[in-house]
Protein backbone atom coordinates (compact mmCIF):
# COMPACT_ATOMS: atom_id res chain seq x y z
CA UNK A 1 0.00 0.00 0.00
CA UNK A 2 1.15 3.64 -0.43
CA UNK A 3 2.55 5.54 2.24
CA UNK A 4 0.20 7.39 4.76
CA UNK A 5 -2.90 4.56 3.43
CA UNK A 6 -4.08 3.00 6.77
CA UNK A 7 -3.97 -0.92 6.54
CA UNK A 8 -6.74 -2.98 7.27
CA UNK A 9 -7.31 -4.50 10.72
CA UNK A 10 -5.53 -8.29 10.13
CA UNK A 11 -2.94 -6.76 8.28
CA UNK A 12 0.29 -8.51 9.21
CA UNK A 13 3.47 -7.12 8.45
CA UNK A 14 7.34 -8.07 9.83
CA UNK A 15 9.25 -5.43 11.83
CA UNK A 16 13.32 -4.93 10.90
CA UNK A 17 13.80 -7.18 13.58
CA UNK A 18 12.29 -10.18 12.79
CA UNK A 19 8.77 -9.98 14.89
CA UNK A 20 5.69 -10.66 13.27
CA UNK A 21 3.18 -7.73 13.89
CA UNK A 22 -0.84 -7.48 13.55
CA UNK A 23 -3.27 -4.48 13.11
CA UNK A 24 -5.85 -4.67 15.48
CA UNK A 25 -9.36 -3.24 15.32
CA UNK A 26 -8.27 -0.52 17.45
CA UNK A 27 -5.76 0.35 15.31
CA UNK A 28 -2.33 -0.89 17.37
CA UNK A 29 -0.07 -3.30 16.08
CA UNK A 30 0.14 -5.73 18.37
CA UNK A 31 3.20 -9.02 18.45
CA UNK A 32 1.02 -11.60 16.85
CA UNK A 33 3.13 -14.58 19.25
CA UNK A 34 1.69 -12.05 22.06
CA UNK A 35 -1.96 -12.75 20.84
CA UNK A 36 -1.29 -16.31 20.70
CA UNK A 37 -0.19 -16.23 24.41
CA UNK A 38 -2.77 -14.36 26.06
CA UNK A 39 -5.81 -16.96 23.72
CA UNK A 40 -3.56 -19.70 25.03
CA UNK A 41 -4.45 -18.35 28.73
CA UNK A 42 -7.49 -16.86 27.95
CA UNK A 43 -6.42 -13.14 29.35
CA UNK A 44 -4.72 -10.66 28.50
CA UNK A 45 -1.21 -10.48 29.50
CA UNK A 46 -0.40 -8.72 33.12
CA UNK A 47 2.12 -5.34 33.01
CA UNK A 48 4.95 -8.06 34.32
CA UNK A 49 4.27 -10.52 31.81
CA UNK A 50 5.22 -11.38 28.42
CA UNK A 51 5.05 -14.00 25.89
CA UNK A 52 8.43 -15.53 24.52
CA UNK A 53 9.26 -19.09 21.81
CA UNK A 54 10.37 -21.71 23.76
CA UNK A 55 12.80 -22.58 20.98
CA UNK A 56 13.67 -18.90 19.76
CA UNK A 57 12.49 -19.46 16.84
CA UNK A 58 10.52 -16.30 15.84
CA UNK A 59 8.61 -17.93 12.75
CA UNK A 60 7.23 -20.71 14.87
CA UNK A 61 3.84 -19.92 16.37
CA UNK A 62 2.93 -23.44 17.58
CA UNK A 63 0.71 -22.09 20.46
CA UNK A 64 3.01 -25.37 22.27
CA UNK A 65 6.50 -23.18 21.43
CA UNK A 66 4.70 -19.97 22.95
CA UNK A 67 5.09 -19.57 26.61
CA UNK A 68 3.92 -16.15 29.25
CA UNK A 69 6.91 -15.57 31.46
CA UNK A 70 7.48 -13.26 34.06
CA UNK A 71 9.44 -10.26 33.78
CA UNK A 72 13.08 -10.67 35.80
CA UNK A 73 13.08 -14.03 36.03
CA UNK A 74 14.65 -14.93 32.62
CA UNK A 75 17.18 -12.27 33.33
CA UNK A 76 18.21 -14.72 36.26
CA UNK A 77 17.81 -17.77 34.16
CA UNK A 78 20.21 -15.67 31.98
CA UNK A 79 22.63 -15.03 34.59
CA UNK A 80 22.39 -18.29 36.23
CA UNK A 81 23.80 -20.09 32.29
CA UNK A 82 26.30 -17.44 32.08
CA UNK A 83 27.83 -18.48 35.17
CA UNK A 84 27.44 -21.97 34.60
CA UNK A 85 29.07 -21.44 30.72
CA UNK A 86 31.60 -19.60 32.16
CA UNK A 87 32.47 -22.47 34.89
CA UNK A 88 32.42 -25.14 31.70
CA UNK A 89 34.70 -22.70 30.44
CA UNK A 90 36.94 -22.46 33.13
CA UNK A 91 37.18 -26.20 34.07
CA UNK A 92 38.23 -26.62 30.76
CA UNK A 93 41.23 -24.39 30.60
CA UNK A 94 41.86 -26.15 34.09
CA UNK A 95 41.80 -29.10 32.23
CA UNK A 96 44.25 -27.95 29.58
CA UNK A 97 46.65 -26.61 31.80
CA UNK A 98 47.14 -29.58 34.27
CA UNK A 99 47.47 -32.00 31.21
CA UNK A 100 50.14 -29.43 30.02
CA UNK A 101 52.12 -29.45 33.40
CA UNK A 102 52.05 -33.22 33.63
CA UNK A 103 53.90 -33.14 29.94
CA UNK A 104 56.26 -30.82 30.88
CA UNK A 105 57.14 -32.82 34.44
CA UNK A 106 56.96 -36.12 32.30
CA UNK A 107 58.88 -34.13 30.13
CA UNK A 108 61.87 -32.57 32.51
CA UNK A 109 61.86 -35.94 34.45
Amino acid sequence: MARGTAMPVGTERISNNGYLYRKQENGCWELVHRLIAEEKISRKLKSNEYAAFLDGDKTNFEPDNIIVQIYGRTSTRRKLAQVEARIAELTATRDELKQRLQVQQELSS
